[in-house]
């Protein structure tokens, strides 16, 4: 081994990328190696070869609520590149008939339960229930985890007495969107989580979020400059075959190629699938977790469908749909319709005609405006292994960061975050991991080696230290 890194950052998402800026920032030698040719992880953007517009591999939906993911765009130079909305609003259309949910500027949470309360076609018995619901969630304060750990959301809406109409009209389609399961399958302490995050504090953290450009074009080149300017490096193509160990400590990785590469430090970011073929042993619960995937459908009309810029559909296979026209800058005069399907087992086998051909029924049923568009252009993503499966048992699996190897960390959405497969999960996680390498790194410099020669680790000379937001 000739070359030595502070830290070695495996994986080029948004946990392995946050992980490494903060890093560098501090004043740490990073080196990111990503296994694909691109870098971008599993939320990633491509360009349309027919239409020229830039296309995600699945519409992401954030909230003001990210406050990780808001601090590592700032930090890299790309906070602008998102658009926040002035209140939370989701429209719903449903065959028969539509409805909006409009939260008020109150205090939270009185405005999700305002909000909830204005719903169209609510009954006595619908509104108690969602008293309930609150006063569940008021109850089990921050021990839900502990409380309802063997719970499905299922069970915990059914504990509340959530009719079937408030199911099928609120809860499933948010439990679906944010936990990529169905509430039978889902594990109750994540979406109780996901509602005192974006709803039990401050009014802007429920305000719905999305980037005005592509996925890739949000964080990738940013971040790969920041860490390049600051003595860095970032490597594609270059897929981890086995983790070095000496001494109980972390000391380097082998490369598919058969190179080495040694390290102070290392922060694995790469999927649980790819964490098992290389350190297996490190995280036993990689090969144990399951995935859930989600399907995306893009048509092109040659004219809008909808006023708003994404509306959530009720009783169709398709979720949601977001007219990408109205969030970010097209490359065509095209309206590009972004539909997507979460939980996507019963579909994901599917062709992409006959996908193509669902997701115009179901927009048949939910808009006659279909009737008269001409469908120019359509293309289906498929991610097989989009996220973790986010039940009971594998929330129970998901693991520390710390293991058992000195000086090597887990970051990543499926690791222990407490919050469901989003991007804020897996940027909370790759912070995280990089406040505990930096203390490490601090620490070696600050002591000489074994055998009382001084420390090779030089401490960071230009940096003023962790910056005091990590967690």
């Amino acid at each position: 081994m000739t070359t030595s890194w502070d830290c070695l950052v495996i994986g080029g998402g948004f946990a392995g990328l946050s992980a490494a800026t903060a890093l560098a920032e501090a004043g740490a030698r990073v080196l990111v190696l990503e296994r694909r040719p691109r870098l971008g992880g599993r939320a990633y953007s491509l360009r349309d070869e027919v239409t020229g517009d830039t296309i995600d591999n699945g519409q992401h939906l954030m909230m003001g609520c990210y406050h990780e993911t808001l601090r590592f765009l700032e930090r890299i130079g790309s906070r602008h590149l998102v658009r926040a909305f002035d209140a939370p609003r989701v429209d719903f259309l449903a065959p028969d008939g539509a409805a909006s949910l409009v939260c008020p500027p109150l205090p939270a949470p009185l405005h999700m339960l305002v909000g909830l309360l204005r719903l169209n076609g609510l009954t006595p018995s619908d509104k108690l229930g969602l008293w309930r619901v609150g006063w569940s969630l008021l109850r089990a304060k921050r021990d839900y985890r502990a409380r309802y750990a063997e719970a499905t959301v299922a069970d915990w809406l059914r504990e509340c007495r959530q009719s079937p109409r408030m199911r099928e009209r609120f809860w499933d389609p948010l439990v679906i969107a944010t936990l990529n399961e169905p509430p039978e399958r889902a594990a109750a302490p994540l979406l109780m989580r996901v509602l005192h995050q974006g709803f039990g504090g401050r009014f802007a953290d429920s305000r719905m979020v999305v980037a005005t450009v592509g996925l890739s074009e949000l964080y990738v080149e940013q971040a790969r400059r920041f860490i390049e300017a600051r003595g860095g490096s970032v490597r594609a193509q270059s897929g981890v075959k086995a983790i070095g160990v000496e001494r109980g400590r972390f000391c380097g990785v082998t490369l598919a190629d058969g190179e080495t590469i040694s390290a102070t430090a290392c922060i694995s970011a790469a999927p649980p699938q790819d964490v098992a073929k290389y350190a297996g042993a490190l995280a036993p619960a990689a090969a144990q977790l399951h995935s859930s995937p989600i399907v995306s459908v893009n048509l092109w009309f040659d004219r809008p469908l909808f006023e708003a810029p994404f509306v959530g559909l009720i009783g169709t296979t398709m979720q949601w749909a977001f007219d990408k026209r109205a969030l970010t800058t097209p490359a065509s005069d095209l309206h590009h319709l972004a539909l997507v399907v979460s939980a996507a087992r019963d579909i994901v086998h599917m062709s992409a005609k006959d996908l193509i051909d669902l997701a115009l029924d179901d927009l048949r049923r939910v808009t006659s405006k279909v009737n008269s568009a001409r469908l120019a252009h359509a293309r289906v993503i498929k991610e097989r292994q989009a996220t973790f499966s986010a039940t009971p048992a594998a929330e129970r699996l998901r693991p520390a960061h710390r293991t058992a190897i000195r000086g090597f960390y887990l970051a990543g959405d499926w690791t222990d975050t407490g919050l469901p497969a989003t991007i804020e999960s897996a940027v909370v996680s790759g912070h995280a991991c990089a406040a505990r390498v930096w203390q490490d790194l601090q620490a070696m410099a600050r002591r000489p080696l074994d055998g009382g020669a001084s420390s090779a680790l030089s401490a960071p000379g230009s940096a003023k230290g962790a910056p005091r937001d990590w967690r």
